[in-house]
């Protein structure tokens, strides 16, 4: 009975493959590759597995390298271009090739340009150029005659510390007095050189007054003029010779130059201050040179102090420190705005007009510098009316410091 159960147990199902001969499926697909069949079937799938890879790979060197695909010209050294050339970067058409690639050649990538700092707005340096006016300021008067040396007119004396002090200082006691402008723009016309052609000089006194008139110290009639001027109700000052930066221009007898001895600095700055009287002050006839010079701006503006006179810097060149000097040292200044007549067509001095009535509009007041050239003269006797209708102050220089200032008288 045993027997018959254990022999039941051991005897298996019919169909149902025994332990040894069970094999796992992955040997069947080895097997199958042996045959031909089997073979053909694996290429194709590797094939297409080939072909997806390869499109998939294209369509990544397009989307992210497309320089890659660009194909170099003969003999052009191929660099990476980058992704986005700079604002600065020459087109294509204006790059050179470089040199043919031989089978010694070893590409040397240029180093990418440094771009440029942005770099904030500072102020322009100064340009040692005199002024236009500066160079020609005889070109209207070809019949000049100027002394041959300081010692063709005698120097006034100098005056002593016991003098008695007047009861105004110059430049106010002398002063135009008009009607108070309130709070028009005030323009004052400035006129240089006046005196060195005669004829010309008599043209500037005729404008309306008030003017102001700045007489050449040489001038042999200047005590004349000085005085027809006055009458006439314009303001005088003194034209007073400096150095120029140009050594070929002569400034006149009595020159005030970089270098001198303070002691012959003040000798020549008495006899231009001592030719005529009624003055307001005195400004620079040339002096691009001398005005940058504060040694001899010092002694300049210290006289001027001490006679009570007011400095006019004329600006010939952009590095004058006379007006800075003058401020610092307590000395009554101003400093010119425009030049009216560089350029000496009728166009051209309109034009600086127009140009003084903006500087008069944004500050208060404006000062402008001409000479009496007939061009000049013609355009002022057209504008000074029509100044007026446009609600603008023709007034003294004396006037503009006054308000500045707020100095009654």
């Amino acid at each position: 009975m045993a027997r018959r159960k254990q022999s039941a147990r051991k005897k298996k199902p019919a169909g149902r493959p025994s332990r040894k001969s069970a094999r796992p499926a992955w040997l069947g697909v080895v097997g199958s590759l042996a045959t031909p069949l089997g073979v053909l079937r694996k290429g194709t799938i590797l094939f297409a597995l080939g072909i997806l890879m390869g499109l998939g790979i294209g369509l990544a060197v397009t989307l992210f390298a497309p320089s890659l695909l660009q194909k170099p010209k003969p003999g052009a050294v191929v660099t990476e271009a980058p992704a986005k050339l700079p604002k600065s970067t020459p087109p294509a058409s204006q790059v050179k090739a470089g040199p043919a690639i031989g089978p010694d050649f070893v590409e040397k990538t240029p180093p990418a340009p440094t771009p440029t700092p942005a770099v904030a707005p500072v102020n322009p340096p100064i340009v040692d150029t005199p002024a236009q006016a500066e160079e020609g300021a005889h070109q209207s008067a070809p019949d000049i005659v100027m002394p041959d040396d300081a010692e063709t007119v005698q120097a006034p004396p100098q005056p002593t510390p016991g003098d008695k002090e007047p009861a105004a200082p110059q430049w106010l006691e002398n002063s135009v007095a008009i009607r108070d402008p309130g709070n028009q723009p005030m323009i004052a016309i400035v006129l240089d050189d006046v005196g060195v052609a005669p004829q010309h000089a008599q043209m500037a006194v005729a404008l309306p007054a008030p003017i102001v008139l700045s007489i050449m110290t040489y001038t042999k009639n200047a005590p004349a003029l000085a005085q027809q001027a006055r009458a006439k109700g314009h303001e005088i000052m003194v034209h007073m010779p400096m150095q120029p930066m140009n050594g070929a221009i002569n400034p006149g007898p009595n020159a005030l130059d970089v270098g001198m001895a303070d002691d012959e600095l003040r000798r020549r700055i008495d006899w231009g201050l001592g030719r005529f009287k009624g003055y307001v002050g005195f400004n620079n006839h040339m002096g691009s040179r001398f005005t940058q010079d504060a040694a001899g701006m010092q002694i300049v503006l210290a006289e001027a102090k001490r006679r009570g006179l007011l400095f006019l810097d004329s600006k010939t060149i952009a590095g004058s420190v006379a007006d800075k000097m003058a401020a610092e040292m307590g000395v009554i200044h101003i400093a010119r705005d425009v030049f009216l007549d560089d350029d000496m067509s009728e166009a051209a001095v309109a034009r600086q007009l127009a140009a003084a009535e903006a500087v008069a509009r944004r500050q208060g007041y404006a000062v402008a510098i001409g000479h009496p050239h007939p061009g000049t003269i013609a355009v002022l006797k057209r504008w000074l009316p029509e100044a007026k209708a446009k609600g603008f102050a023709i007034v003294p220089l004396t006037t503009i410091i006054k308000k500045r200032e707020g100095v009654a008288g």
